[in-house]
């Protein structure tokens, strides 16, 4: 998939939601739902940052249902903290823990997750590149390992910058590797997002959140996400 190509800015936004449509359309499992999430930033000092994140996940489609009689239904409830260095050597480096309830039958998962990030500036474009890995730990199910790849632009839609009451655009590509019980999967998502710059501190963003699972074998899954976010540092 080519997440976006230097040349042709103006066109950018068109043709990712060309494709989120075309590829959600296009296979027979899908599921459709909004995520509404609040981040949090704060630091720790001068050395350390914290990213905290809660998040809920609602299906308003899917087909074929899964078992609820229903084609609607709350999904989940996860909340995420991730802690960065700030500093030094070893700046932008960090590691977190996700726990996230499931309203099928009640059960928690609990995720370890460890990454490394940077980013750059491009002109106008804030460019940035995350890589994670996590493990995934879930009562009788076998830990699953992951190895993630982001890559993120950031363009504001007035001047060079994103200066307060202003709006900007966002767009994420993520490759996702995963191996459980022995076997290996591919997953793809990816993010488009119009934000609101209405201060320093606070940010909203909304945007479609695409993502195709089990890309390897059979019962591969289309979702898109309706995702709204606010975000707050202090």
């Amino acid at each position: 998939m080519v997440f976006f190509s230097y040349t042709s800015r103006k066109t950018l936004p068109l043709v990712i939601i060309l494709l989120l449509f075309t590829g959600y359309t296009g296979f027979a499992q899908n599921k459709f739902g909004i995520t509404p999430q609040i981040n949090v930033d704060f630091k720790i000092g001068t050395a350390w940052k914290v990213n905290s994140k809660l998040e809920n996940r609602f299906v308003l489609h899917q087909n074929p249902y899964e078992g609820t009689g229903s084609s609607s239904e709350y999904d989940n409830t996860g909340i995420e903290v991730l802690v960065a260095r700030n500093k030094g050597r070893l700046k932008n480096l960090g590691a977190g823990y996700l726990v996230r309830r499931s309203d099928k039958d009640g059960s928690f998962i609990h995720r370890a997750m460890q990454q490394y990030s940077l980013g750059q500036e491009l002109g106008s474009l804030q460019l940035a590149h995350r890589f994670r890995s996590d493990q995934t730990f879930e009562k009788k199910e076998a830990v699953q390992y992951r190895l993630r790849y982001r890559i993120s632009v950031e363009k504001p839609l007035n001047g060079l910058r994103v200066d307060p009451e202003e709006f900007y655009f966002k767009a994420n590509n993520e490759y996702v590797g995963i191996l459980k019980d022995g076997e290996g999967n591919l997953e793809i998502k990816l993010l488009t997002a119009l934000g609101y710059n209405q201060s320093e501190n606070n940010q909203i963003e909304m945007g479609l959140d695409y993502r195709a699972k089990n890309l390897i074998g059979s019962g591969m899954e289309n979702q898109l996400w309706l995702r709204m976010g606010w975000y707050h540092s202090f």
